[in-house]
């Protein structure tokens, strides 16, 4: 009875050394991975040619509004940006024209770049212009290359778009 106890022990025991073992494994491959995945973020911010795709925006109460499907972006090369998003919040003031979207095509000003490297994050700080409304752009980039950038307006409340950063290809879109 003591030899049945005793394996069925060093049984269980191995069992528990081998789960260990492979989780630890498995621990290590994912960091390496998000570090993989980090490091080809950081390229693609250091080449400031990227764009950012929004699938959904949330207002400042909190409102969640699925945006795919539509066309939506923010654009940046080199000192430029171009963007083409939609606006759901409050609004002080907004141009006769009919579209109450958040557009420019506007050289960045105070253009800054902090790469939290122990969070795997980069937060794009900038601001950018259209006639007299002014915009401050804060975009933070994840590893997996999601994504969240906020936007405060001289106009308008502010409003977040959640979505994907990519690679700006060189041809046009």
């Amino acid at each position: 009875m003591k030899r049945v106890l005793v394996i069925g022990i060093t049984f269980i025991l191995s069992i528990q050394l081998i789960n260990s073992q492979s989780k630890a494994e498995k621990k290590a491959t994912k960091e390496a991975n998000e570090l993989k995945e980090y490091k080809h973020i950081q390229t693609i911010i250091d080449s400031k040619s990227f764009e950012f795709t929004a699938d959904w925006a949330r207002t400042q109460k909190g409102r969640r509004i699925n945006l795919t499907g539509n066309a939506n972006y923010l654009r940046v090369v080199g000192t430029k940006a171009e963007a083409d998003l939609p606006y759901f919040g409050v609004a002080q003031s907004v141009p006769y024209s009919g579209n109450a979207g958040i557009n420019f095509n506007s050289d960045l000003s105070k253009y800054e770049v902090k790469k939290a490297d122990k969070k795997k994050r980069i937060i794009i700080k900038a601001n950018a212009s259209k006639g007299i409304e002014k915009f401050s752009l804060t975009l933070t980039v994840y590893p997996s290359g999601n994504a969240s950038l906020y936007i405060s307006s001289s106009n308008r409340n502010g409003i977040t778009y959640d979505g994907k950063l990519k690679e700006k290809t060189s041809k046009k879109e």
